[in-house]
């Protein structure tokens, strides 16, 4: 195979895209530690985690190529991603990290693979406008067809491939899971914030996620309010964007006898959030679709009871180790759950965190992609 491989990081948005800015993070930083070259091309310091960036300055065999950086919408990174796939020379991999694979001029020879995280369109239409899922329909086929390798995150997402797809497709793809770098979360660069040192002392229970409709916040805002009718120290903090739109929806979503319990933290650093998850009385993900579902698999690798919906990946990349929620959507389900793993104290055992951290530790699945590009190219 041909090195270095190249990685065009247009598509990060700092912030903007969810887990799958992390995911692409813990896979870069998988194939440096399993000696993988490494050419990193982005747009603007401001678009990457100033963690990510800070640790890819002492990184020997990456080389970070800053290029374009045009200003605009996130749609501005399929005008990116074109341009780097067509200055690209020699038949190196370059890898796309989220789904879009740009068409090539005619004798451009580079071997092009593809992440898919996910096809929830097709599962929640209604929580897609009609631009997007056109947009998708017409693309994603073609893409399917084309590109020289298609990673999936999850057996779940195997599956929708091949119900929505076909059987010829989903022979074209590998399965290869999200890499979970706990390093980053345990003693990694940075200090925590006083502020985040502060509110680990309350007793609380934890989510992080971006409010999507199809991460089925509201069930949990009114499950909380349930329990914490009978809990008068517990609190709610809720790990994602805190814009004034999402400020918004969690205000409306929460009654007001649990307002002033209900923290929106927004992002946060890399310190911060392994001292929110290693100090959480309970981890809970109540999704009602996940193509992988990493907060979960970092809550269990930190050591933390974790509760998440019966939905597609997640019982999948829990490993067993989690509880499952079979009736997502019924808040008093989740408040007897989140009660009574709370009462019972339990926590993943020392086997299950072992396990957990084997099958994701970021050099691990970084050679399983290594293997695939190997055969597939």
């Amino acid at each position: 195979m041909t090195l270095p491989i190249e990685i065009p990081l247009y598509a990060i948005r700092h912030g903007q895209i969810g887990g799958t800015e992390f995911a692409i993070y813990n896979l870069i930083r998988g194939l440096a530690a399993a000696d993988v070259p490494l050419v990193l091309n982005y747009g603007r310091d401001a678009d990457l985690s100033p963690d990510f960036l800070d640790w890819t300055r002492g990184v020997p065999g990456i080389s970070m190529r800053r290029g374009g950086g045009l200003p605009g919408p996130k749609s501005m990174r399929f005008i990116e991603e074109a341009l780097f796939q067509n200055r690209r020379r020699g038949d190196k991999w370059a890898i796309f990290p989220n789904y879009f694979c740009p068409p090539a001029l005619v004798g451009r020879r580079g071997r092009n693979c593809v992440i898919l995280h996910d096809i929830q369109y097709k599962r929640y239409p209604e929580y897609h406008s009609p631009k997007r899922r056109a947009w998708l329909d017409f693309y994603l086929p073609r893409m399917l067809r084309s590109a020289d390798a298609i990673i999936l995150i999850s057996q779940s997402e195997l599956s929708l491939v091949r119900e929505y797809f076909g059987e010829a497709i989903a022979a074209r793809c590998d399965v290869v899971p999200n890499a979970i770098d706990f390093v980053r979360l345990q003693g990694g660069t940075g200090k925590p914030s006083a502020e985040t040192r502060q509110m680990v002392g309350k007793r609380y229970i934890l989510s992080v996620c971006h409010q999507f409709p199809h991460k089925n916040v509201p069930t949990l805002l009114a499950a909380f309010a349930n329990v914490a009718q009978r809990d008068p120290s517990l609190q709610l903090y809720l790990v994602g964007s805190s814009s004034a739109a999402n400020r918004d929806f969690v205000r409306a979503a929460s009654t007001p006898a649990i307002i002033d319990r209900v923290h929106l933290t927004g992002f946060v650093s890399d310190a911060d959030l392994g001292l929110l998850y290693a100090h959480a009385q309970l981890f809970v993900l109540p999704s009602l679709y996940e193509g992988f579902g990493m907060p979960a698999v970092e809550a269990l690798g930190l050591g933390i009871p974790t509760l998440v919906s019966n939905a597609y990946a997640l019982p999948e990349v829990t490993l067993g180790h989690a509880g499952v929620i079979d009736q997502p959507r019924d808040p008093a389900v989740w408040a007897d759950a989140i009660e009574a793993a709370l009462a019972s104290g339990n926590r993943p055992s020392s086997a299950a965190i072992a396990e957990i951290r084997a099958t994701y530790e970021p050099a691990t699945v970084a050679r399983k992609l290594v293997k695939v590009l190997s055969a597939r190219g």
